[in-house]
Order: structure tokens, then C-alpha cells, then sequence
């Protein structure tokens, strides 16, 4: 799948905590995995559950829930990205009824086991990122994502993925617009309690330009988009938040290893949809793991080759 002169994807996306998780997964070892979780940022956390669910085993066997209060979370967030490998990662049409019908069964689990976390452990701002995500992959009962956001907001925990999870939620390609999902992300940036928050800003500008590009079908889109992003004031919007993310940076709280991760990644892929090369190799240096998303966007499948192609064209060393 990958051409010899790049390195095979990571989908651990360099978690440094999956490979001990997967681990102690494997031996059964609850009350561990679930001290290592619980020790996570809240952003660490669902990165960590989401390589962990793409390097175990689908369905393989999960410590008891009694051994540790976060086990309900962790078994969620696993059975939610077990249900989406079931499914595949391809459009609807491409989807047989045998898939779905193997995602719903596994969703249902998710479902049953983040309500359970979102009772023993309400604090946790990562259930709720995974309870928005099980929502959105296969509903659960009415009212169930309004009440996961409800309760994202009680536990008054920074969690930036948790952010990213409600602004895909918005975005228009599931169940919002270009304009509710950039006034979520406004609103995220006006409060930014670090430089990652910014991101979010940088991933709606992504998801609009997904949008725009290819899946609204509504005549003009594109050509709407491609001119309002060659206008002066548009290009000097991103600079300027790139500017604020790179101060704030260097000046505000240090970023966990997940919130860096995203975003490196966000303001990179920003750079490759609205082309500009100096700030895009500037974050490529910076970029210590790639994202699948969302640099699939643009490499498809194969994420090594297209950013190995990127560093050849702006002189940066091989990955």
C-alpha cells in the first residue's frame, strides 16, 4: 500500500501510552489500564482509547467493569471504534447491509457502556467526546447527543477533542452548517484556555473547504469558495490566527502530546487547503505523527506518501 521510500502509517499516531495499554488489555490487567487512563489529559485520553481500538483485537475481551471506575469509559470508547472498523471507513454506498448491521450490534454496546461511564464518571470529559461520536455513527436513544453536550458542559473540563467531536457534530456534513460550526469554533477560540483550542478554528476552515469543494451540491459552491479564500482579508484571517496559535504558543499553558498532536496537524493540513507554503513547512517541522484525519482528506489512504511528497517539494528531510 505504501511505496518503499515511506514508513508505514502509525495509527497509534504516536500515543506513547497505546502499546502499554494494549498490553495490559491483553492480560487482563483492569485495575492498570485503568489507572493509566484515569492519569491521562483529557485530551490524551481519547486519543489513547481511539489507538488503542484500532490496534486491539475487534471484540476482544475487556476487564470487568468493577475493577476500575474509568473500565465503563474505556470499554465505550473501545466498542465505538471497534463498531466503526466493522462498518469501514468508505461512504454509505459502499457500505454492505452486513457491515451496518455488525456496527449496530457493536454500537449498541458502545452505547450501553458509555451511559454507564457517563454515570460512574460524569466528570470525565472524555466519555462525552465518545458519547457525541456514538451518536453520530449510530443514534442512540432521543435526545442523546443534546444530552451528551449538556453534560460535556458540566464537567468543566478542557478537552479539546472533546470540542472537536461537538464541532463535527455541526459541521455541514452531518447535522449542522458552514455556520453554526464556525460560531461553535469562534466562540471556542474567544475562551482558548491554550494555543490547541485555536485548532478547532483551523478544522472548521478544513471541514468548510471538504464541503464546499466536493459534497455541496447546491450550484456555485466551489467557485464561491475558491474566491473568497484568494481575497486578501480571508488569506489574512488565517495568518492571523495562525499568528495568535503560534503566541499563545509560545506564551500560554504547556500543550499535552494529544493537544499538541491536533493541533500540528489541523494548521498543516489548513495550510495545504488554502496554500501557503512558508506557514505549511513550518508546521510540517513541527509535526511529530500524522493525523489520518484529517489528512486523508487529501492522501486518501496513504498518508505517508502524500506528506513524504510534501517534504520533497518544501526541501524539508524525509520522514
Amino acid at each position: 500500500m505504501f511505496n518503499k521510500n515511506a514508513p508505514a502509517f502509525d495509527v497509534a499516531e504516536g500515543n506513547a501510552f497505546v502499546s502499554k495499554g494494549l498490553t495490559l488489555l491483553q492480560a487482563g490487567n483492569g485495575a492498570a489500564l485503568g489507572r493509566l487512563y484515569a492519569g491521562l489529559h483529557p485530551a490524551d485520553r481519547v486519543h489513547f482509547l481511539d489507538g488503542l481500538g484500532l490496534l486491539s483485537d475487534i471484540g476482544a475481551a475487556v476487564p470487568a467493569r468493577a475493577g476500575h471506575p474509568s473500565l465503563a469509559a474505556i470499554e465505550g470508547g473501545l466498542r465505538y471504534v471497534w463498531a466503526h472498523r466493522l462498518r469501514g471507513f468508505a461512504t454509505a454506498d459502499q457500505t454492505s447491509d452486513a457491515q451496518a448491521f455488525n456496527m449496530y450490534d457493536m454500537a449498541d454496546e458502545a452505547h450501553a457502556a458509555l451511559d454507564e461511564a457517563a454515570r460512574l464518571t460524569p466528570q470525565d470529559s472524555a466519555v462525552h467526546a465518545f458519547r457525541i461520536r456514538a451518536e453520530m455513527l449510530a443514534r442512540g436513544v432521543e435526545g442523546g447527543v443534546e444530552a451528551a453536550f449538556r453534560d460535556l458542559d458540566a464537567a468543566g473540563e478542557p478537552n479539546v477533542l472533546a470540542g472537536l467531536a461537538r464541532l463535527n457534530y455541526l459541521a455541514p456534513k452531518w447535522h449542522g452548517s458552514v455556520d453554526e460550526m464556525h460560531a461553535f469554533a469562534d466562540a471556542a477560540i474567544a475562551r482558548a484556555p491554550n494555543a490547541a483550542f485555536l485548532a478547532l478554528k483551523a478544522r472548521a476552515c478544513i471541514e468548510e473547504w471538504l464541503y464546499e469543494s466536493g459534497m455541496n451540491e447546491a450550484p456555485g459552491s466551489a467557485a464561491a469558495l475558491k474566491a473568497k479564500s484568494a481575497t486578501p482579508a480571508f488569506r489574512q484571517s488565517l495568518a492571523d490566527l495562525d499568528d495568535r496559535f503560534l503566541e499563545l504558543l509560545k506564551t500560554g499553558p504547556a500543550l499535552s502530546a494529544a493537544e499538541a498532536h491536533f493541533a500540528r496537524n489541523q494548521f498543516a493540513v489548513l495550510f495545504v487547503a488554502f496554500v501557503d507554503r512558508p506557514r505549511l513547512k513550518h508546521h510540517l517541522t513541527g509535526l511529530a505523527a500524522p493525523a489520518a484525519v484529517p489528512w486523508g482528506y487529501f492522501a486518501g489512504g496513504n498518508v505517508p506518501r502524500f506528506l513524504a511528497k510534501l517534504h520533497k517539494e518544501l526541501g524539508l528531510p524525509k520522514r
